[in-house]
């Protein structure tokens, strides 16, 4: 018995509407008419025989089993991008997809990628920023430079480096911790999940008094409170990688407290079969150095 012929345009439209939850923004990503995806949706629901969406005012649903659905078709669309992109490519060009934790991605990566570059001129990488650990079934990306616990199943999971931290401020910054001080939080979570170390478990870590009422600036990410600590705006928890470089720049100067380790590290997570493949063995083998290399310059 043949298999039903379901029809790939409306797949690559169904692909889109999973993303966008509203027929009207996909019509927009697809450059045509609304009524175009609903008839689109509509022959999709027929071939299949079955509904896909819970239609709403302003958007749709996903029923479970389109949920199920849209896993398996947006992963095999990405894996024709980037089939038609390998394709295309010289055959000396490799192409890479690293996803990284944001506030490493901005303070450390990106200013070490001249070396990276260097290192891979046939490389072509791109850069992904993503707090929580990305779905490799449902992306097609072949690691996670991630924070986390490092044990994640059926994933290969390499250690990288331990985090710390420590106060931080501008050299013009009065740089008193006490209650007169702006003290710049991040929301915990966003990029630590359990591993958070706020200015409550600082003080504690310390055997410091916290004063009663602290004056909070608060930001959502650990980058945005090393901006404003850059700016003399308050008093940073700076995470030692990523405050590093700016240690170094003497753009910020680190207060005489003693670093705390923190629960979570760093790790390269990726699927095992990308860990095969020796341009990631390459990649790891390059992330190794540089956090050997950005420890060595900051315990000087």
């Amino acid at each position: 018995m043949s298999k039903p012929n379901y029809s790939l345009t409306a797949l690559q439209t169904f692909s889109v509407v999973t993303k966008e939850l509203n027929f009207s923004k996909a019509a927009e990503v697809l450059n045509i008419s609304p009524s175009a995806v609903s008839h689109q949706m509509k022959l999709l629901e027929s071939q299949l025989g079955m509904s896909l969406f819970h239609r709403k005012s302003k958007g749709v649903t996903l029923t479970n089993t389109a949920k199920q659905l849209a896993e398996q078709v947006n992963k095999g669309f990405e894996l024709i991008d980037f089939g038609v992109d390998a394709a295309t490519q010289t055959e000396s060009v490799q192409r890479l997809v690293l996803a990284v934790v944001p506030s490493l991605l901005d303070g450390w990566l990106v200013p070490r990628l001249n070396d990276f570059y260097d290192c891979f001129p046939n490389v072509e990488l791109q850069l992904i920023a993503a707090d929580k650990l990305v779905d490799f079934n449902q992306r097609h990306i072949h690691g996670h430079l991630h924070f986390g616990h490092g044990q994640h199943t059926d994933l290969e999971c390499i250690f990288m480096a331990h985090e710390y931290v420590y106060p931080v401020c501008a050299p013009n910054y009065n740089g008193q911790v006490n209650a007169l001080s702006n003290f710049l939080a991040y929301q915990g979570g966003a990029e630590d999940a359990p591993s958070n170390m706020s200015w409550e478990m600082w003080f504690k870590s310390q055997k410091l008094d916290m004063p009663k009422q602290l004056n909070y600036r608060r930001f959502s990410h650990v980058s945005h409170t090393l901006t404003a600590a850059k700016c003399g705006q308050g008093i940073a928890l700076g995470w030692h990688y990523i405050t590093s470089d700016l240690l170094h720049d003497k753009a910020l100067v680190k207060l005489p407290f003693k670093a705390v380790q923190l629960p979570f590290s760093y790790h390269l997570v990726m699927p095992k079969d990308s860990a095969q493949r020796s341009l990631m063995r390459n990649l790891t083998h390059w992330l190794k150095s540089q956090f050997a290399r950005s420890q060595l310059v900051s315990q000087k």
